[in-house]
């Protein structure tokens, strides 16, 4: 059975509108692979299509061979796929630190019965995720705002904790949306450094960005969307030199 993420001739339609139109593009674990593109490129759409939030009009994906369209949302992210969105989705009275704590649930393994009865089991089960949590939290460089509601923190921070909440399911493969929107350096090279870790450990990691400097340290494959097509593939260094990358993309979105 083929290993990672599979998308072949992917198209995506609204109405009249095409977001999409015949894309392809693979990942496969321990890869970070980059999306970039101007607003509007249909980025985020490619995301909402390989997680099951929206219907292709036509084209193929497939994660660990098998077939993606067939499989509900839910289903998806109990076998491993996690993402990001562009807007993070919180809680704004949640702690940080609980916004963590609640990606871990897709793995929980406890009963009804453990959890009504508070078990040794369960008991056992809190402690690990507690200490993983921990982990993430120094990871990303938020232990000091493990206790600040969500809505007190800044954007960039909101989403490290995202990201943060992502990794807790220990996802197989890895849709971060604009993970480094808002971030400062030193944030930006936190959440390098735990994307690294991340692929080092066998996760495939599909990252959007603008942050073509980001990408570009990040990522060996770049694909270059504009409105909806493929407009560049291949590794970094090839895409980053061509001049039609150049002139569509760096003349108004230099990163």
């Amino acid at each position: 059975m083929s290993k990672g993420i599979s998308i072949s001739s992917l198209t995506v339609r609204f109405g009249g509108v095409t977001a999409l139109d015949n894309v392809s593009l693979a990942v496969q674990k321990g890869e970070v692979a980059g999306v970039i593109g101007p607003n509007g490129s249909g980025k985020s759409t490619l995301f909402n299509a390989i997680s099951g939030i929206v219907r292709p009009s036509s084209g193929t994906i497939t994660i660990d061979g098998l077939d993606a369209l067939a499989v509900a949302p839910e289903k998806l992210v109990r076998l491993g796929l996690a993402r990001t969105f562009q807007t993070p989705r919180i809680d704004p009275g949640l702690p940080a630190g609980d916004a963590i704590l609640c990606g871990f649930q897709t793995m929980a393994r406890q009963s009804i019965v453990d959890a009504m009865l508070h078990l040794p089991r369960q008991r056992q089960e809190e402690a690990r995720m507690h200490e993983a949590c921990d982990s993430i939290l120094e990871k990303l460089g938020l232990k000091d705002v493990r206790d600040v509601p969500l809505g007190e923190l800044p954007m960039g921070q909101v989403r490290l904790v995202d990201v943060g909440r992502a990794m807790a399911c220990k996802p197989h493969y890895l849709l971060l949306d604009e993970p480094a929107a808002g971030l400062s350096l030193p944030e930006q090279r936190r959440l390098a450094s735990a994307i690294r870790l991340l692929a080092a450990e066998g996760v495939g990691v599909l990252l959007v960005e603008h942050n073509f400097g980001l990408v570009g340290e990040l990522c060996r494959n770049v694909t270059v969307l504009d409105r909806g097509r493929t407009l560049l593939k291949g590794d970094v260094e090839s895409v980053r030199s061509n001049p039609e990358f150049l002139r569509t993309y760096l003349g108004s979105h230099a990163a």
